[in-house]
């Protein structure tokens, strides 16, 4: 999963392809005219690792799918509308943050699980 686009429309660097945080520098895409898949600090220093990384692993599966969960319960406790356009802009971030705090949520309860 990666977080585009990575570029303004002046071509400054946004979102971190890998992660979503602040990007910073360092394009990862070979081609010029896409979007230069622009990292963050943390990212650049793990570019090797990222590299062999294909798929999401089953702790960020399950904290995806916590977060999914927090979600449609936001949403039918906050009159069930599913199209961002019907919250104005506090409500909208209330819901990011259901989702982001859902997947915290499920990957601590993942790793409570891990035998390491």
């Amino acid at each position: 999963m990666s977080f585009t686009p990575t570029v303004d429309a002046d071509g400054n660097p946004t979102t971190c392809l890998c992660c979503g945080m602040r990007a910073v520098s360092l394009g990862v895409n070979p081609n010029p005219k896409q979007d230069p898949g622009y990292l963050c600090k943390r990212c650049i220093v793990a570019i090797d690792d990222y590299k062999k990384i294909r798929r999401l692993d089953d702790f960020e599966i399950k904290a995806l799918d916590a977060g999914v969960d927090a979600v449609g319960e936001w949403i039918a406790e906050n009159g069930g509308l599913t199209e961002l356009a019907h919250y104005d802009e506090l409500m909208q971030r209330l819901l990011v943050k259901a989702a982001w705090e859902g997947c915290a949520r499920g990957l601590r309860a993942a790793l409570a699980e891990a035998p390491f």
